[in-house]
C-alpha cells in the first residue's frame, strides 16, 4: 500500500513538472478572426516547405519585429531564425503600429509569391527600417496570410 501511494504522489509530482502545451494564452489582444488551433508550428518548418501549408490554416508563434507603419496592415514575424511577412485577410483587420517587439500568435496559411519590383519597394517603404533603394526586380517570396493575430498581453 505504502510503495503503491509514494508511486502515485511521484506520478503526480512528474505531471505537474511537466511543461504546459505552448499553445496560445488564454488572454491577450485579438484581432481578426478567433484563433482556433491550440499547437502552434515551428516557422522554420512551415518555410521549409511552405506548399505543405497553403491550403489547411496554421498556426505560427513568434515575436513582431516590424509592422506598416502606415496603417499597421502587415508585420513581420520572427521564430528563432526564421521570420515572414504576414498580412491580413482580405485586407479586413490591422495591428496597432507600436505592436513591434510584443510576442504574437498568428493562425492562417502560407503564400508564395512573385512580388513586382515596384510592390517589394513598397513593403519596403513602409518599414521601418526600410530601403526601397536596396530592391532590384522580382522578389520571390514566401508570405502568410493570417486569418487571426493574438498580441500576448505585455
Amino acid at each position: 500500500m505504502q510503495n503503491t501511494l509514494v508511486g502515485a504522489l511521484a506520478a503526480l509530482l512528474l505531471l505537474a513538472s511537466a511543461p504546459l502545451v505552448a499553445g496560445p494564452p488564454k488572454s491577450g489582444e485579438d484581432f481578426g478572426g478567433a484563433l482556433t488551433l491550440d499547437e502552434p508550428t515551428p516557422l522554420a518548418d512551415v518555410l521549409s516547405n511552405p506548399e505543405r501549408y497553403t491550403e489547411k490554416p496554421v498556426l505560427i508563434h513568434g515575436k513582431l519585429t516590424d509592422v506598416c507603419q502606415r496603417k499597421g496592415c502587415w508585420t513581420v514575424i520572427q521564430d528563432g531564425g526564421a521570420q515572414v511577412r504576414v498580412r491580413f485577410k482580405d485586407y479586413g483587420f490591422f495591428l496597432p503600429k507600436d505592436s513591434s517587439g510584443r510576442e504574437a500568435f498568428v493562425e492562417g496559411v502560407a503564400v508564395v509569391e512573385t512580388l513586382s519590383e515596384a510592390d517589394a519597394r513598397h513593403y519596403e517603404s513602409e518599414s521601418r527600417h526600410g530601403n526601397p533603394d536596396s530592391i532590384k526586380g522580382p522578389q520571390r517570396r514566401m508570405g502568410f496570410t493570417a486569418s487571426g493575430v493574438r498580441l500576448v498581453a505585455k
